[in-house]
């Protein structure tokens, strides 16, 4: 049963205050307001069973922009924007129609709720139900959401120890100890600088061991981070990229607003070592002081590897057809698949990239790579987290690794947008 948002042409609407989606034989009925409740069942002749939604309910409401309001000069995403639709009298689309269904799920829920689920990406039912049926919990949630959200995982919400515990009237500190955490005024301290941009519902648990774990350091490496992002989250979950990581490079991370919803220098390290790994050539090395140190390495060890993939293709004579088709067809001219090693060495080398090491990751056909063209040009890699998730970004980049600007990354999520649920 895929638990990632189905495609809405194979049917979701809102209704009296019910979500309802079927794929298939497979029926679903969410309701958040005023009790939340969930079901499911997989087929007409089946009794409904009761089920936690694992993906995402409550997303960023962004209302349809007008013709008449939209800037000259910005981007349409006609598959994207409610009102071409209306605008030419035409029937909403697939992806128009499941936008809707979840705005209107989204309004249907209390306005503080609704907010304090929108950050987290995955398994928010499980905060919805602590949240609504026990009110108290909001004022924890808007204090220490991270905390909250690791809570109600724990609860796996179940609304009557929810109700019975009162989460919300005991202190934060004795609520660790229901996560198996030292009830201590440093670990709320540290719950509180998590952005809950970069908690889900699969990397909670591994969050809380990374907190055990430097609580009980000599030296804590998050006691004197000013936040901690998706980027600091994930190059402490990385047992490799942690070792390599000096609290500056951490600190750095941290007060870098590209690494707030998604990491990309973990990604760097990882790459970096994992290049000198098979080049077994030079110089290693395995703690990075500073961003700049990362970068000026990562660059050396990317030219030399580009180089030797470049050796071995040509030695191979490996062909396109190594590679598995891309999930998502491209657009031409804007957003185009690679289909071959020999054009991901190009890539690489266009652009001043490690993207060729990833070689064996897109002929497994656990990651693509896309080369966008349009609005600026950059490198994308996608990839699912689980086999029911859908397919998301992982990397986006200029060249030589810079930031994509924010019009470039908007279109390129929109693209994606258009076939959530469908691959």
């Amino acid at each position: 049963m895929p638990l990632s948002a189905p495609a809405s042409d194979t049917g979701i609407t809102f209704s009296q205050g019910t979500l309802c989606l079927a794929k298939g034989p497979v029926e679903m009925r969410i309701t958040g307001s005023p009790v939340p409740r969930s079901v499911m069942r997989r087929g007409r002749g089946e009794a409904w069973q009761a089920f936690s939604p694992e993906f995402r309910l409550v997303h960023p409401y962004r209302p349809a922009k007008t013709a008449a309001k939209r800037p000259a000069n910005q981007l349409v995403f006609d598959f994207f924007d409610d009102s071409v639709a209306r605008r030419h009298d035409a029937p909403l689309t697939p992806a128009q129609k499941r936008k809707r269904a979840f705005d209107q799920f989204r309004f249907s829920l209390p306005k503080p709720v609704a907010r304090l689920l929108e950050p987290f990406r995955t398994h928010q039912w499980p905060l919805l139900v602590m949240l609504q049926r026990d009110p108290s919990t909001i004022e924890l949630a808007e204090g220490n959401p991270a905390l909250a959200f690791a809570l109600a995982q724990k609860l796996k919400g179940d609304g009557e120890l929810i109700a019975s515990l009162r989460c919300g009237t005991m202190r934060q500190r004795d609520l660790l100890e229901i996560l198996g955490l030292p009830s201590s005024a440093a670990a709320v301290n540290v719950f509180r600088k998590i952005d809950p941009h970069s908690l889900n519902g699969d990397n909670w648990p591994s969050v809380l061991r990374v907190i055990e774990s430097e609580l009980a350091a000599p030296k804590s490496r998050l006691h004197h981070l000013s936040s901690i992002n998706s980027g600091v989250v994930e190059i402490l979950l990385d047992p490799r990229a942690s070792q390599a990581a000096t609290p500056q490079l951490l600190e750095e991370v941290a007060k870098d607003r590209a690494e707030n919803h998604r990491g990309r220098v973990v990604h760097m390290i990882t790459s970096t070592l994992r290049m000198q790994d098979e080049l077994r050539t030079g110089d290693r090395t395995e703690r990075f002081q500073s961003l700049t140190r990362l970068q000026t390495v990562h660059d050396e060890v990317a030219e030399l590897y580009r180089r030797r993939m470049r050796q071995l293709i040509e030695a191979s004579g490996a062909g396109p057809g190594c590679f598995t088709p891309p999930p998502i067809p491209g657009i031409a001219g804007r957003i185009e698949p690679i289909t071959s090693p020999s054009d991901l060495v190009d890539e690489g080398e266009y652009q001043g990239n490690c993207v060729a090491s990833y070689a064996g990751r897109v002929r497994d056909g656990s990651t693509y790579i896309y080369r966008v063209l349009h609005p600026e040009r950059a490198t994308l890699s996608i990839v699912r987290r689980s086999h029911f998730s859908d397919w998301e970004i992982d990397e986006l980049e200029c060249r030589f690794n810079t930031d994509v600007s924010e019009e470039t990354e908007e279109f390129v999520q929109a693209w994606l947008d258009r076939y959530s649920g469908i691959v």
